[in-house]
């Protein structure tokens, strides 16, 4: 083995850089679950301006994914290829997430768009930038299969746990505070602006509490990675000659893996995100389950965590395809269903039981997407490399999170307009009917159409469990051959070394 490669990872090594997997999950799941509910509740900026903010902040994100792999795929200093790429945008981006949960001074609307702006999109930037940068480390942190699958199995572990503390560490928050996750202004004993004054800066302070604690563990997190996990050097050396290699984007666009697990991710976020970004006011107006909010998230949560074990049991039994199949067909469709059926004319008193139960089968739908796409990412970077020779992770990453990022701002912004339509105001302690039927159909009814045509794309996706162990069994001879090739090149290089001195 050469002497530059690093020696074994230790325990030391995978804790490190399973907890850089918090801070993304942490303050991802907290923007998607509870942003929505604190812009139009708590800051009162209107469903279009928020639409604005969401679709805005999301086309740049997006945009930056595209370019953020090639970038850090061009990275070469003395600190490494990826490690400032999580050092800078692991302090930036708590700066960021803080001061987007921040609730300016500002009184007019167009003032508060703007501050919002900078700081959610500067957010959702670096929050892209952070989250390649540490995928892409696991291909630089060892060589060895084992030892990356043994880091992939700590970084999935504590992404779950970055999704529980975002629940935690807001209810905590709010029940220090007292108040409501979710500002009701049906609360308050009158419903005059005077009253209401309290009650909503009460949550203000409680928002900037939680922001707090999540931008110092998005820091310490963060560093963990930075300084807990080794990043070799590419003993191939190659480098891009620009940040924008049109040769390679067409060999990209011509692996047919690539596109169609691209297009497969692009269409369950879209109906996984709608959800998430409207369950919060669903519960909350359809369902009159305000003080149920946290518990109902939490169950989901929680159901997700051990169906993501179990999933990953199933996953070498039956392979990826028929594993994120029976994750739609038997979890997440059923969910939704059970979703646009549920009314408290039809349950009565077994409504909120109902519900507890179908958020069961929704979080263990999602635990099953989580770690099959995560898996079959893996599949097509190997695919990739042994067609091309080329090591392009970070690349192949940045691409499936600008397909995420395009979704994520179609379903906001569709969602927003929708709730516009439907005359959905903050102000109003009830809200219409429209509102509360728009809810139930965006969330529940629009995500089952996209599953459906996800599954199709499922179908023909071309990389078997066969194809697979013989993709594996190729990479393994052609590095042991590389390995043996630069080992016979240093023992040249020192022979002659040793005949100069002579």
């Amino acid at each position: 083995m050469p002497a530059d490669y690093p020696k074994s990872l230790r325990f030391w090594n995978y804790l490190c850089y399973g907890l850089a997997g918090i801070p993304a999950s942490l303050s991802g799941n907290t923007v998607g679950l509870f942003f929505s509910v604190f812009i139009l509740e708590v800051v009162q900026i209107t469903p279009t301006q928020n639409s604005i903010l969401t679709t805005t902040s999301k086309v740049i994100s997006s945009t930056s994914a595209f370019f953020v792999g090639f970038l850090i795929n061009t990275t070469n200093t003395r600190w490494g290829k990826v490690k400032p790429w999580l050092f800078f945008t692991a302090i930036l981006g708590a700066v960021c997430n803080f001061f987007q949960w921040f609730s300016p001074g500002v009184g007019s609307s167009t003032g508060k768009l703007i501050w919002y702006l900078v700081f959610f999109c500067g957010f959702n930037v670096l929050l892209t930038g952070y989250g390649n940068a540490r995928d892409t480390l696991v291909m630089f942190a060892s060589n060895e299969p084992r030892e990356r699958d043994t880091l992939n199995a700590y970084m999935s572990a504590f992404q779950i746990v970055g999704v529980i503390f975002s629940a935690l560490i807001q209810q905590g928050t709010f029940a220090l505070f007292h108040a409501d996750l979710g500002y009701n202004p049906c609360s308050n004993r009158t419903h005059n602006t005077t009253d209401q004054g309290p009650s909503r800066d009460t949550e203000k302070t409680a928002y900037m509490v939680a922001a707090a604690v999540g931008s110092g563990l998005l820091v310490l997190f963060g560093l963990a990675a930075v300084f807990g996990v080794p990043e070799r050097k590419d003993i191939r050396g190659q480098q891009q000659s620009s940040c924008f290699p049109i040769d390679d984007i067409k060999q990209l666009v011509r692996h047919r893996p690539f596109l169609v697990l691209f297009v497969i991710e692009a269409l369950l976020e879209l109906g996984i995100y709608t959800k998430q970004i409207n369950t919060a006011l669903m519960l909350q107006y359809t369902f009159g389950m305000s003080d149920q909010v946290f518990y109902v998230l939490f169950v989901y949560m929680a159901a997700a965590v051990v169906a993501i074990f179990l999933w990953n049991l199933a996953l070498p039994r039956i392979g990826r395809k028929k594993v994120i199949c029976l994750g739609i067909l038997l979890c997440l469709l059923p969910h939704n269903a059970a979703l646009m059926i549920a009314t408290e004319g039809l349950l009565g008193t077994a409504l909120r039981p109902f519900i507890y139960a179908s958020s069961v089968l929704g979080g263990a739908g999602e635990g099953c997407m989580y770690i099959a796409l995560s898996v079959m990412h893996t599949d097509v970077v190997d695919d990739f490399e042994l067609k091309t020779d080329k090591k392009m992770a970070s690349v192949l990453y940045s691409l499936w999170l600008f397909s995420r990022g395009v979704m994520d701002a179609i379903s906001a912004a569709a969602s927003n307009g929708i709730l516009q339509a439907a005359n959905y105001n903050a102000h109003n302690c009830v809200q219409p009917n429209t509102v509360k039927q728009a809810l139930r159909y965006v969330t529940a009814g629009t995500p089952p159409a996209v599953y459906v045509i996800a599954l199709l794309f499922i179908w023909l996706y071309p990389i078997t469990e066969e194809s697979r162990t013989r993709t594996k069994m190729s990479l393994d001879a052609r590095r042991a051959a590389a390995d043996e090739e630069e080992r016979a090149v240093l023992t040249s290089t020192d022979d002659a070394s040793v005949q100069e001195i002579v």
